[in-house]
């Protein structure tokens, strides 16, 4: 079960990861990162509260991400949708800019909690 959702975060943290390119942000884009964050708060519940293999720090840190990522994420991408709609080009690239910098920490949030799982490499 637990190398299962660790392949699977992988594989949606590669796909979210931006890489240094700009994501395009899509209907798809926006519920794979939401999956993601489910999926990586899986992993630091796992590795912060049940197998105690993620360090102290490294878990307050997601919790600090978790509390900014629940409430900043869904109002941006309400904003980024209404943006869309309206056409308001200069709106839409504000509202995606956040939610790639929200992609991006969590995707590397998902690399160290994955290395904890795997020794630390």
């Amino acid at each position: 079960m637990r190398h299962t959702l660790l392949a699977a975060l992988l594989v949606l943290t590669l796909g979210c990861a931006t890489l240094g390119q700009t994501l395009r942000v899509s209907g798809t884009t926006l519920k794979a990162i939401g999956d993601q964050f489910v999926s990586v708060a899986e992993v630091y519940k796992q590795g912060c509260d049940v197998d105690r293999i993620i360090p102290a720090d490294q878990c307050q840190r997601f919790r600090v991400f978790g509390l900014r990522f629940k409430q900043t994420y869904p109002l941006t991408v309400a904003a980024w949708e209404v943006a869309r709609r309206a056409n308001d080009v200069p709106a839409e690239k504000a509202a995606r800019e956040v939610i790639e910098q929200l992609a991006d920490d969590l995707s590397q949030l998902a690399v160290i909690g994955i290395s904890a799982f795997q020794g630390g490499k």
